[in-house]
């Protein structure tokens, strides 16, 4: 079982430090970010947050990859995941750190980020020649 758990952590380890990482810039306080004056910046920092996750996943949970294929479950998986992610994080907000506001239209970019990785990663796959 043991075995088994460090196997699923390692074959995951990049998707499972990208999730840290959201976590992390999600869950600080404001006044630990950099002050930005550009309208909807925090948007596009979700949507590029997401879209990376969407694609860590993906990647790591296709094992055709390196065959310049791609399983249809692992794209449903990655964007699934992601998904759910950025709906758990907004909820956190709402209900854990509560120095941040919670605000679905971060989630609408986090799903839109899911979506757009979920629609470019048979190109990542390609032009990467299967590292992606």
């Amino acid at each position: 079982m043991l075995k088994r758990i460090s196997k699923l952590l390692l074959g995951y380890k990049n998707t499972i430090m990208w999730a840290l990482i959201i976590l992390i810039l999600c869950g600080m306080p404001p006044s630990g970010m950099p002050k930005i004056k550009i309208p909807g910046i925090d948007k596009v920092v979700h949507f590029g947050l997401f879209a990376v996750f969407t694609i860590l996943v993906t990647s790591e949970a296709n094992r055709y990859r390196t065959h310049l294929k791609i399983s249809q479950r692992s794209l449903w998986l990655g964007f699934i995941i992601s998904s759910v992610y950025g709906g758990l994080i907004e909820l956190l907000q709402l209900w854990v750190f509560t120095s941040r506001g919670a605000d679905w239209f971060d989630f609408v970019a986090d799903l839109a980020g899911a979506a757009v990785a979920f629609a470019i990663y048979p190109f990542l796959n390609r032009f990467t020649q299967g590292y992606l």
